[in-house]
């Protein structure tokens, strides 16, 4: 295959490799929230109420957090940036607040870890994740809005975090797969697969594509070494429906390489399962672990249905990235070439303006 990669030749070590014994053995997957740091939330809400705040009117100086935010910074450096890449905090007060209130929460949490980024090209602050009664198979149907099994996939954010509001009657059990782990596999055994999984595949943006973005992406890595660090990307769904817009199939070659990947993505060595009980909240780097869930039931009864709220955070420097990992933080624009839009557009003063003159990466 022409192509030509900086491929590592050996399996790759570290508490970035880690495989299911090593997490389950480790205390700290799940962590509890400390009782100061619900302080600050509980104040937070008492002061968001007074000023008759709503997700779209709080600002990050809704938040102060004395305690809790420098705990969460400490919280992005390890485990998410450096270790395993993901974790649980447990114990956010749910039960003296309202859905919005929990969301409002919720982001001001992320205004302490990183930027939040939009998530869709409406602009939203949170995801709502719950069944919409859509069908996965349809294009420009995305994984959220149903109640499909979703295979392992990374976010289009540096970080992914999922509040848990209510759990689904049955099903809905989250799972991740670390991305070293998969790779140490792939090289291991089938390393026929990693020249394409190193080149990459078109994406979909399944109808959220911003007035600047085209609908297929440039084609990104799957997985990707810069100064030495290995990071992935990886959303099979997309790759497909991309292929199916462009009207040219996937090659059988390009067909195993995927099959491959998932294969080892699924391997009960390389993943941690858990069922996340409401106001449990699992943060995921991106470009170190992938994410899944099982297919659920819901409830029957009205408002006990499955919900999560999703937020997407921007966190300069949290990883070297090639520059074909690249790609714009949702519908906000921002590329992480810092200040750099596609199309010649820039962001000043919170606004998206046209560059002048300049060179437009």
């Amino acid at each position: 295959m022409d192509y030509d990669a900086d491929i590592p030749l050996s399996p790759l070590g570290g508490p970035e490799a880690w495989t299911r014994s090593v997490v389950e053995a480790d205390p700290g997957v799940v962590t509890i929230l400390p009782a100061e740091c619900v302080d600050d939330l509980l104040d937070a809400l008492r002061g968001l109420r007074a000023a008759g705040r709503s997700i779209d009117t709080v600002t990050p100086e809704d938040f102060a957090f004395p305690r809790l935010g420098p705990w969460l910074a400490r919280y992005v450096g390890v485990p998410l940036a450096q270790g395993r890449g993901f974790g649980v905090i447990r114990g956010a007060p749910l039960d003296r607040c309202s859905d919005e209130e929990a969301g409002m929460l919720f982001w001001g949490m992320g205004t302490h870890m990183g930027q939040p980024v939009s998530q869709n090209a409406l602009g939203h602050r949170l995801g709502h994740v719950y069944d919409q009664g859509l069908d996965y198979e349809t294009l420009n149907v995305r994984g959220y809005q149903t109640s499909h099994k979703l295979n392992y996939h990374t976010d289009s954010s540096d970080l992914v975090g999922l509040m848990c509001l209510r759990k689904a009657l049955r099903g809905g059990l989250s799972a991740v797969a670390g991305a070293h782990a998969i790779f140490n596999t792939l090289l291991a055994e089938s390393p026929q697969h990693l020249p394409l999984l190193f080149r990459g595949f078109e994406y979909d943006r399944r109808g959220e594509a911003a007035p600047f973005q085209a609908e297929i992406s440039v084609r990104r890595p799957v997985f990707a070494v810069r100064d030495g660090c290995l990071s992935v990307g990886y959303v099979r769904q997309p790759i497909k429906t991309a292929r199916v817009k462009l009207g040219v199939p996937l090659t059988p070659q390009e067909l195993a390489a995927l099959d491959a990947f998932d294969a080892a993505a699924s391997r009960t060595e390389n993943t941690f399962a858990m069922m996340l009980e409401p106001g449990d909240i699992q943060f995921c780097n991106n470009h170190l672990v992938l994410h899944s869930r099982t297919e659920y039931e819901d409830s029957p009864e009205p408002g006990r249905e499955r919900h999560m709220l999703r937020l997407w955070l921007k966190v300069d420097g949290i990883r070297p990235l090639d520059d074909a990992q690249i790609d714009l933080d949702g519908a906000t624009g921002w590329s992480r070439r810092e200040g750099i839009l596609a199309r010649g557009t820039t962001m000043r003063d919170g606004r998206l303006v046209p560059l002048a003159n300049e060179a437009v990466s």
